[in-house]
């Protein structure tokens, strides 16, 4: 265990997120902060654990306790990423502040699905803040949580976030927010809770309109990829990636008013353009920038879009054609009702019309990859297409099984077969999505190693997914057990079973609703411990990629791999909604 793990670890049970109540004591960590931070290296973002190491010894020159550990990590984190912050302009930055800092009595504003709009009432500090903020360009979101923030980010919409939250909140943005590698400072609440908060108003004006021209060293970021993967898909860019494969008027008809002739095209056009993280595509576009380039394509300032050349543009919507294909082919099989918060295929055209689509898919993704054997030499582009055939009779493979599992008795289902499912279904898209990238950029790739490592992932990636399963999405329309509900082998299911609980399974499956089947079976999972193990299955899946994230070589694909594991599988543990 490093030391600062030791530090964090030794002081669990005292508690390390007190909040310094004297404004002296917080003015002296932050100092302290800055003193100790001087030595962190700045290529990188300091790991959870380096925060608590030098926090630590911020607060040993301070001469205060380690009650105040997590309000010395944050300060440890402010110093670190102060300048690179500082030099962003204010109209490039975004303030997220907490709901909870209004006054539930008398506040007069609204809310919608990102969160709260002030009304300037002057009832609470978010009026003025706001107000503050908007003079100097800020975009401004008022709301619990991160997934915004992220989003606006990622959507090029801000290179900076000023953040104000408990330390519980900034505890679980910090994975997230430090794997992009965004400059941000964030300030503690002196006083959390749900309601009547408090802040310090005048450290977060400061912070605000802190500047400066440059700054020193920039930290490695995978945000200007991402935003370059996110822009293949953009309205004109993703028509001039399918230009010569798909037909003119296709590209150039909304599907609501295609031809019969074109309506095909036109439908697989518009769902390629919905919706979705473009994961897959990132990951070979990221890959093949890593492979050609090294590090320097993680530079924060990095010309992206020179890196993203149109051969690669259309490898990006090639692997994201294919996956799209299996999502269409997975609603008809589930009878899924929603995808990305709107009707699933199927159900807005019907099941032959949504197999058809999900058919083209499949083939304008092939043809795409067989385009390109000028730009990346035909022998690359037969090992490309060879390995996607492997990946789609794996994913095949394990839809199969799955189907024959939901149609016989689950009473033999062991965690291994749900495993083996997972992995069938899952790594072989994560493992072709790294193999085209570096393939295409003519870098050398270990065959094993990536069958390895994808395999782990993709385990972990299908566990996850049986535990959210759990987690209710109104945005998506997506409610909680659906698995269940459809009597698929997931691994829940499985150390059930190897619990002693298949009879107890069968009865819950036949209560009178399906409100009450997902209640039963949500509350025997919690007490046959299937939660709390998938849980544990999943920690142990992620340190195995971590792991050989460290081990891979060259370094630029490690720091790849470490921001894939942490980026797929970060830590959601929010409790089952199962009403256990």
């Amino acid at each position: 265990m490093a030391t600062g793990e030791r530090v964090a670890a030794d002081q669990d049970a005292a508690g390390i997120k007190h909040v310094p109540q004297d404004a002296e004591h917080r003015r002296l960590i932050r100092e302290t902060a800055d003193a100790v931070a001087r030595d962190l290296p700045r290529c990188c973002p300091p790991p959870r654990d380096r925060l608590a190491e030098f926090g630590a010894r911020a607060l040993e020159l301070a001469g205060l306790p380690l009650d105040y550990l997590g309000y010395a990590m944050v300060a440890v984190s402010n110093a670190f990423w102060r300048e690179q912050y500082e030099a962003v302009p204010t109209d490039r930055r975004l303030l997220l502040l907490p709901k909870c800092l209004r006054d539930p009595i008398t506040c007069e504003g609204s809310f919608d699905s990102v969160g709260l709009h002030c009304a300037g009432c002057g009832a609470c500090d978010i009026g003025e803040l706001t107000e503050r903020a908007r003079e100097l360009g800020y975009e401004i979101i008022v709301a619990e949580g991160t997934s915004s923030v992220i989003m606006k980010v990622i959507e090029g919409q801000a290179d900076a976030i000023l953040g104000v939250a408990c330390l519980d909140s900034l505890d679980e943005s910090f994975e997230p927010v430090s794997e992009l590698g965004v400059p941000n400072q964030a300030v503690p609440l002196l006083r959390d809770g749900c309601e009547h908060t408090e802040t310090e108003p005048g450290l977060i004006v400061e912070l605000m309109a802190a500047t400066r021209a440059h700054a020193g060293e920039g930290t490695r970021s995978p945000v200007p990829l991402l935003r370059e993967t996110r822009a293949v898909f953009d309205a004109g860019a993703l028509e001039a990636a399918l230009a010569g494969q798909v037909s003119v008027d296709a590209l150039a008809t909304d599907a609501d008013d295609a031809e019969p002739v074109d309506l095909t095209e036109a439908l697989g056009v518009a769902w390629l353009r919905r919706g979705g993280k473009r994961l897959r595509p990132f990951v070979t576009v990221a890959a093949h920038a890593l492979g050609r380039h090294g590090l320097a394509a993680l530079a924060p300032d990095v010309d992206a879009a020179a890196m993203v050349t149109p051969p690669v543009r259309a490898l990006a919507v090639a692997i994201e054609a294919l996956h799209k294909a299996s999502l269409v082919h997975d609603d008809i099989v589930d009878d899924d009702e929603f995808r990305y918060g709107h009707r699933t295929l199927h159900r807005e055209h019907g099941v032959g019309t949504a197999v058809n689509v999900g058919d083209w898919l499949v083939g304008v993704g092939y043809r795409l990859i067989a385009a390109q054997a000028d730009a990346f030499g035909s022998e690359a582009v037969a090992a490309i297409l060879g390995r996607l055939s492997a990946a789609q009779l794996a994913l095949c493979r394990g839809q199969g099984a799955e189907l024959a599992w939901t149609d016989r008795p689950h009473d033999s289902l062991r965690p291994v077969d749900a495993l083996q499912i997972g992995a069938l279904k899952t790594a072989p898209a994560f493992e072709v999505a790294l193999y085209a990238g570096l393939r295409s950029a003519g870098a050398e790739t270990d065959d094993d190693f990536l069958v390895r490592f994808s395999t782990y992932l993709g385990e972990a990636y299908q566990v996850l997914n049986d535990l959210e399963d759990w987690q209710s999405d109104a945005a998506s329309k997506i409610a909680l057990g659906q698995d269940v509900l459809a009597g698929r082998p997931t691994m829940l299911r499985a150390f059930a079973i190897e619990a002693g609980a298949w009879d107890r399974l069968a009865l819950a499956a036949g209560a009178e609703s399906p409100e009450a089947v997902v209640g039963a079976v949500g509350a025997l999972y919690d007490e046959v411990g299937a939660f709390d193990r998938a849980r544990e299955l999943v920690d142990r899946l992620r340190e195995r990629c971590l792991a050989m994230a460290d081990d891979a070589r060259p370094e630029a694909l490690g720091e790849l791999l470490r921001f894939l594991v942490r980026t797929i599988l970060r830590d959601r543990r929010a409790a089952p909604e199962s009403g256990a």
